[in-house]
C-alpha cells in the first residue's frame, strides 16, 4: 500500500510539473524519446526550483585558447524559430561576422540534427552569408550528457530561465559577466511566484543589458528594476535598440484586395497569457452583437497559435489563419483590415508596427509608460485602447469606423526600415564588450 501511495504522489508531482511547466515537460518526454528511454536528470524540474534547469558541463582544457561566445537559445530548431529568438540570433550573427566565435547551445529542446535550414535561416534574417562567420550549433537539452566549454568564454542569454542557466555555470568560468538581451518585462509572464522571482532576480546581476525598445527601457528605469536602478550601469553596461520593421516584407499594397473585409486577431492563450485572449475574444463577439461589423462581409483569423473555430455569434466565426513563412505573414497583414493584437506589457510587440507599415489599422492596448500618446507616436495607424473590454470594444468601432472612411495613412510608422540601421549602436557595442572581457 505504501508503494502505491509513493507511486501515486509521484505521478500527482508529474502532473502539476507538466500542468505547471508544459514547455520543459514536452522538452523532457521529447528528449527521453529521441535518446531511447534513457534516464534523464530532471529532477530539479519536479522537485526544485520550477524552470531552473542547469546545463550540464564540463571544462575542457583543449578549448580555452580560442574563447567563444556561448549563446543560449531555447531551441535550435526551425519549428522554435519566433521573433524573440529571431532577433537575439540577428544580433549576434552580425557579431559573428565581426569576428566573434559563435556557438549556440539549444537548452531546452533537442536541436534539429540538419543544420542546413538554420544556417540558411540565420543567413536570410540578416541578408548576411555564412563565409567568415565561425558558428557552431550544439545541444544542451539533454542534461545526461555534459557539453564541454572553455573557462575563457562568455555567455549571451535570449530569456530569464536562460539567465539563470548561466549563473550556476559562472563559477567554473573566468568571464563573470554575461550578456541579456532583454525583449519584454519577463516576469509578467508569470502571476506573484517563485517563477516571477526568479525572473526578477536575473536583472539584479552582473551582465551587459540589450534592451528591445526605448518604452521597456523607461519602463525598467523608471521603476529602478535590479541594476537599472545603478547609474554606472546607465552609463556603461547597457545598450537600447529599436526593433526594425523590413519595408521589404511590411508595405501598402492596395491592388488585387477581396471585397470582404478582413480581421485578424493575434492570439496566443497557449504560450502568452499578456496576449490577453479572452479580453480579445469577448470583445470581438461583444462588437459583433453590437453591429460594429455590419453592412459588410467580414473574415476573422486567428493567428499566433493554431486555435479551434470560435462562433462569435450572428453568423460570423473566428478560424485559424494557415501556417505561414515570414513572406507570407506579410503578404497576410497586407491583405487585412484590422489588427487586434493586445499586449499586457512595456513592450509593442511586432505585430502593431508591422501592421501599421502595411497601411492597415492595428488596435493594441496600452500600459503604463506605454501610453496612448507614445503609441500614436510610432503610427497614426495604431488605435490605442485601455486593456478592458470597453475600451477594446470601442476600439474595434473606431478601426472599423476608420477603415470605412480610408482615414489611413499609407505606409508611415516610426521604427527602423532595416535590422542594420537598428543594430546600428547595440551591435559594436556589444562587439566591443566581448572584446575588453578577453584581456
Amino acid at each position: 500500500m505504501t508503494k502505491a501511495w509513493s507511486r501515486l504522489a509521484r505521478a500527482g508531482r508529474i502532473l502539476n510539473f507538466a500542468v505547471r511547466e508544459p514547455r520543459l515537460a514536452a522538452s523532457a518526454v521529447e528528449t527521453q524519446l529521441n535518446r531511447g528511454g534513457r534516464q534523464l536528470a530532471y529532477t530539479q524540474f519536479r522537485d526544485g526550483l520550477p524552470s531552473i534547469a542547469p546545463l550540464n558541463l564540463r571544462l575542457d582544457p583543449t578549448l580555452s585558447a580560442r574563447p567563444r561566445l556561448n549563446v543560449l537559445i531555447p531551441g535550435m530548431a526551425m519549428r522554435a524559430m519566433s521573433g524573440g529568438p529571431n532577433t537575439a540570433i540577428n544580433l549576434v550573427y552580425r557579431m559573428s561576422h565581426l569576428g566573434v566565435p559563435l556557438r549556440f547551445i539549444s537548452t531546452d529542446i533537442a536541436m534539429d540534427q540538419d543544420h542546413g535550414p538554420l544556417r540558411n535561416h540565420f543567413q536570410a534574417l540578416t541578408g548576411l552569408s555564412g563565409e567568415g562567420a565561425d558558428v557552431e550549433i550544439v545541444c544542451g537539452a539533454d542534461r545526461s550528457v555534459a557539453l564541454p566549454i572553455g573557462e575563457n568564454d562568455a555567455f549571451f542569454a535570449s530569456a530569464w530561465w536562460n539567465v539563470q542557466m548561466i549563473k550556476y555555470a559562472l563559477p567554473m568560468m573566468k568571464r563573470k559577466r554575461f550578456f541579456y538581451i532583454i525583449q519584454d518585462f519577463e516576469p509578467g509572464l508569470y502571476p506573484w511566484s517563485t517563477e516571477y522571482a526568479l525572473a526578477m532576480e536575473t536583472y539584479s546581476l552582473d551582465y551587459y543589458g540589450i534592451l528591445c525598445s526605448n518604452l521597456l527601457s523607461e519602463h525598467m528605469v523608471s521603476r529602478q528594476i535590479g541594476a537599472f536602478s545603478d547609474e554606472e550601469f546607465l552609463r556603461n553596461k547597457m545598450t537600447v535598440f529599436e526593433p526594425a520593421v523590413d519595408r521589404s516584407v511590411f508595405y501598402p499594397e492596395s491592388a488585387g484586395r477581396e471585397s470582404r473585409r478582413r480581421l485578424i486577431f493575434y492570439a496566443r492563450p497557449n504560450t502568452a497569457r499578456r496576449n490577453l485572449f479572452e479580453l480579445g475574444l469577448y470583445a470581438l463577439r461583444t462588437a459583433n452583437e453590437l453591429g460594429v461589423f455590419e453592412g459588410e462581409e467580414w473574415e476573422f483569423l486567428f493567428m499566433g497559435e493554431a486555435l479551434q473555430t470560435i462562433d462569435l455569434g450572428r453568423g460570423a466565426a473566428i478560424r485559424s489563419a494557415p501556417w505561414l513563412d515570414y513572406k507570407g505573414y506579410g503578404q497576410l497583414l497586407r491583405g487585412s483590415d484590422i489588427a487586434l493584437s493586445l499586449m499586457l506589457s512595456p513592450h509593442t510587440s511586432y505585430p502593431p508596427l508591422e501592421m501599421a507599415a502595411c497601411g492597415r489599422i492595428a488596435v493594441t492596448n496600452t500600459f503604463e509608460n506605454k501610453t496612448a500618446q507614445a503609441l500614436t507616436a510610432l503610427s497614426g495607424n495604431i488605435v490605442p485602447v485601455s486593456a478592458t473590454l470597453d475600451g477594446v470594444v470601442s476600439g474595434l468601432r473606431q478601426a472599423v469606423q476608420r477603415v470605412r472612411s480610408g482615414s489611413i495613412d499609407p505606409s508611415w510608422v516610426q521604427a527602423p526600415r532595416a535590422w542594420e540601421e537598428s543594430f546600428a549602436q547595440a551591435l559594436p557595442w556589444a562587439v566591443e564588450r566581448y572584446r575588453g572581457g578577453l584581456q
